[in-house]
């Protein structure tokens, strides 16, 4: 396994360093953290680091143990979905296994900042549903990332799909749905990180918490369906690399 490129250290053990006052001291035991983070051995001959050392490693291995098995448990149900691809849900399905979110609270007041107002209240209402152009519009206005395929996929999902209703009750505003539809619409991994083998390797170089963020997903969804928005912080991700 990969050394860990991060660890922890607590605002507890202040006190440990300024005990230390000299520089040289300090300089020692933060070397000496990092080689315990990096799984190198270590030699400290400081009797005063020694004892700032006796209270700080516990907790260090403490971590590394937990994120260890964080990896681990990633690991092997990434083992899972990348050797059974088989073990897919159809879009449709993996979709419906998914929540509504029309029922979380929205802080958007829709202010005069935005530009619902000039749409049609009928459509609104759920008693019809909203054109491709009408969902276009209104992402394009809330600088949303959907594209003409993704408008059809909102409305036939939720207005032929569901017939304009939700647990039976008309959605009374297909807005905050547009604004959640990335969570709703799934992709495959695949496309992101690479069929099979690669993408189990490019799936182990993901900072853990996009790993537990796709496990999460593949879990919930079934197969390697993660959601878009997943999608595009993976891809955000491994752009700054």
């Amino acid at each position: 396994m990969e050394s860990k490129n991060s660890f922890l250290i607590y605002t507890s053990w202040r006190s440990f360093f300024e005990l230390l006052e000299e520089p040289e001291l300090i300089k020692e035991l933060l070397y000496t953290m990092f080689d315990i983070a990096e799984g190198k051995e270590t030699a400290v001959t400081n009797n005063r680091v020694k004892s700032a050392l006796k209270a700080i490693e516990p907790k260090m291995r403490e971590d590394l143990e937990a994120y260890e098995a964080r990896c681990e448990k990633n690991r092997k149900a990434a083992q899972k979905r990348w050797g059974n691809p088989s073990d897919m849900h159809s879009h449709a399905d993996a979709m419906q296994l998914d929540g509504d979110t029309d029922n979380d609270t929205d802080s958007d007041t829709d202010t005069e900042s935005d530009n619902d107002t000039d749409i049609d209240m009928s459509v609104m209402s759920g008693s019809g549903a909203p054109s491709v152009a009408d969902v276009m519009e209104f992402s394009r206005n809330h600088n949303l990332d959907m594209s003409k395929e993704d408008a059809k996929e909102f409305i036939d999902y939720y207005f032929t799909d569901r017939k304009g209703a939700i647990n039976g009750e008309p959605i009374k505003d297909w807005r905050k749905l547009v604004k959640s539809w990335s969570e709703h619409t799934l992709v495959v991994s695949d496309s992101i990180l690479g069929p099979d083998h690669e993408g189990y390797e490019a799936f182990l170089r993901l900072p853990i918490n996009l790993q537990d963020r796709v496990v999460r997903e593949q879990t919930k969804f079934g197969g390697r369906n993660i959601t878009k928005a997943t999608a595009m912080a993976i891809t955000a991700c491994r752009r700054a690399v």
